[in-house]
């Protein structure tokens, strides 16, 4: 991986489910063996990291995106919309980001 990211190529990884520490625990458990490249993940996880008052505290200080999967935006139908903006900004700074290349996105 962090030959791919050194020349520049993206390293996506995918999963079918991430936990709250996530953010937290990657780079813990790659900084000895990885050193820096845990901080260098770019998160993409749903609004629950950043809305719960238990998951806040896991993702501050991360690079995350945010996500209003289409499984919770119709939860409150007044927000759909700005849910919807929200996920459209979001697949833009990700093409961007991408776009600049050497990039790690772990997607759940």
């Amino acid at each position: 991986i962090k030959a791919d990211l050194d020349k520049g190529e993206n390293v996506i990884l995918l999963t079918n489910h991430q936990s709250e520490g996530d953010a937290a625990f990657i780079p813990l458990l790659t900084e000895n063996s990885h050193p820096g490249l845990g901080e260098q993940v770019t998160y993409i996880a749903g609004d629950r990291v950043v809305s719960d008052k238990l998951c806040k505290p896991f993702s501050m200080g991360r690079n995350l995106l945010c996500v209003h999967s289409k499984k919770h935006i119709m939860d409150d139908p007044s927000t759909r919309s700005e849910k919807m903006r929200d996920n459209v900004r979001t697949l833009k700074e990700m093409e961007a980001l991408l776009r600049k290349g050497g990039m790690l996105i772990w997607i759940a």
